[in-house]
């Protein structure tokens, strides 16, 4: 299997988490599968479009901020409780995207834009991505996944073994209508796997100071 890698980089990212209650929504550290699957798919209308990501542990880069949030409702123009989102700024990423057919490496264009996360009416989740190259995976390593993705895709992404999975579940859109569907068994990062090494934590990387 080929992939194709890309630079992620936005000015300001909320993937928030799925929480039921609470006034505090945290954002994921990583770019799941079901965000940034969805928001190319819905850039280039194909469904034949998977794909996975993580943030990069560089000084300077995905720096945590936070924002008071009051949602008013609609009907009754009365703001409900404040909530604290958390978001990050001055984000990139990393990307990459199998190419299960031929015809997916001629659609994506070397550099374009998306839409991704929550908050997109408040200026959040403006993607650009930046083609890195083609290749194909030559090395397994054996570590602890750092990323999101649903566990009936993962040969798709070139994990030949789960040792000790950190299970989850992840948001699937029906097919016939993307608003509805149900949540799926998923890997979550942490879970130790034999994958390719992009699929692997990187210990060396340094964290933000």
């Amino acid at each position: 299997m080929r992939f194709i890698e890309y630079d992620l980089f936005a000015e300001m990212l909320c993937m928030g988490e799925r929480e039921k209650a609470g006034i505090f929504k945290p954002c994921c550290r990583t770019i799941r599968y079901s965000q940034i699957t969805g928001a190319l798919r819905h850039k280039f209308n194909n469904k034949n479009l998977h794909a996975v990501g993580y943030l990069v542990k560089e000084n300077g880069f995905n720096q945590i901020d936070y924002l008071i949030y009051s949602p008013r409702n609609r009907f009754v123009k009365i703001s409900k409780v404040p909530l604290q989102v958390e978001f990050l700024r001055n984000v990139k990423g990393k990307i990459f995207i199998p190419i299960v057919e031929n015809e997916i490496a001629a659609l994506l264009p070397s550099e374009f834009e998306i839409l991704m996360g929550a908050m997109l009416s408040k200026g959040f989740g403006l993607c650009k991505l930046c083609k890195v190259k083609e290749f194909e995976p030559k090395k397994l390593k054996r570590g602890f996944l750092n990323t999101r993705l649903p566990e009936k895709y993962k040969e798709l992404f070139g994990i030949r073994n789960v040792i000790k999975p950190v299970y989850g579940y992840l948001f699937e859109p029906d097919e016939q209508n993307p608003l509805t569907g149900n949540y799926i068994l998923s890997l979550f990062e942490g879970s130790e796997v034999i994958a390719p090494d992009f699929l692997i934590e990187d210990k060396k990387e340094e964290k933000n100071g």
